[in-house]
């Protein structure tokens, strides 16, 4: 598709992409689902199939364009026009507070164009079909509305620490209009693209800092080895009085990670003598995170490893 085509020419909007921004998101999105489900999306020949119907959150779309909802609507007809997509708000069920099930709209389809020449097509069955499940998405936390939250968190992040850095006084920014946030847009295109594989599926942010998220958010994000390697860094740089709970978060997961809860203090004890190195210059979180790695491959392929903490602990002294 010509997106150039779809550059507004005046008014508000004359010189900037337009709705060709949009168009090019969907596609990516298109993209990355027949990437990661090949199985459920190429044909028997291997070929692409002529569209893709996703279901999607406008919000969360609208927050990586820059935009807001009603400018996705008003985009909606121009890329109908061209046969681009066809998009129709998906319908479910929840349940109220007083147990009625009531019709609610849950997102919204997209039947999308891979093949040239081909028209977007939405046909009853993707309209009837079920996506998520709301109420236990709504119950989980998982939800476009709080997506958007955790961007906003990381925008504002990111412009103080910018402004930090910078020493630009807080008028003087604002006049200076809006500010670029990689991190914000990066949160959000690895929501979408996790939604456009599994409706309703979203991802706490693996970079999450302590200095953005509460501490039950913390403790919700980081389950795996490889989360609390990614946070190892983090230690360094967290405020002093949250210092302690990020430990503890950290060696807890490590602990239920490694199946070895009886040696959670150990763990908790290895992150403060790691941190301890490195308010010393002598890299310990980096250390600590490198062995880390090197024991979680070797618990998946040490069948017979025991004692988790006995060997980090071991290579850690060598070290």
């Amino acid at each position: 598709m010509n997106l150039d085509a779809l550059r507004p020419q005046r008014g508000k909007g004359a010189d900037t992409e337009g709705a060709g921004v949009w168009a090019q998101l969907l596609g990516e999105l298109a993209r990355h689902a027949l990437t990661v489900r090949p199985d459920l999306y190429r044909r028997a020949d291997g070929s692409l199939p002529p569209q893709m119907v996703l279901h999607l959150p406008n919000e969360l779309m609208a927050a990586q364009v820059d935009k807001d909802v009603s400018t996705l609507r008003r985009w909606t007809p121009i890329l109908e026009a061209l046969g681009y997509i066809d998009a129709r708000p998906h319908y479910t069920t929840m349940t109220t507070r007083d147990g009625q099930r009531i019709p609610v709209i849950d997102g919204t389809l997209y039947a999308i164009r891979l093949q040239p020449g081909h028209k977007a097509k939405l046909t009853y069955q993707d309209l009837n079909a079920q996506y998520r499940n709301l109420d236990e998405d709504r119950q989980a936390g998982r939800t476009a509305w709080k997506v958007v939250q955790r961007a906003e968190q990381l925008a504002e992040w990111e412009a103080a620490k910018a402004e930090n850095a910078n020493g630009v006084p807080d008028a003087e920014k604002n006049m200076r209009g809006s500010t670029a946030h990689p991190m914000k847009a990066q949160y959000l295109k690895d929501q979408l693209k996790a939604w456009a594989v599994t409706p309703g599926q979203v991802q706490d942010p693996l970079f999450a800092d302590p200095r953005i998220f509460s501490t039950e958010e913390l403790e919700e994000a980081v389950k795996t080895v490889q989360d609390v390697i990614y946070l190892l860094p983090t230690v360094a740089e967290s405020d002093a009085n949250k210092r302690a709970a990020l430990v503890g978060i950290l060696g807890t997961a490590l602990a239920h990670a490694l199946e070895d809860d009886h040696s959670q203090r150990w763990y908790c004890k290895a992150i403060w003598n790691a941190w301890n190195a490195e308010v010393e210059g002598r890299g310990g979180l980096q250390v600590l995170a490198a062995q880390l790695a090197r024991l979680d491959v070797d618990r998946h392929e040490w069948g017979s490893l025991k004692r988790p903490a006995a060997l980090l602990n071991a290579r850690l002294r060598a070290a």
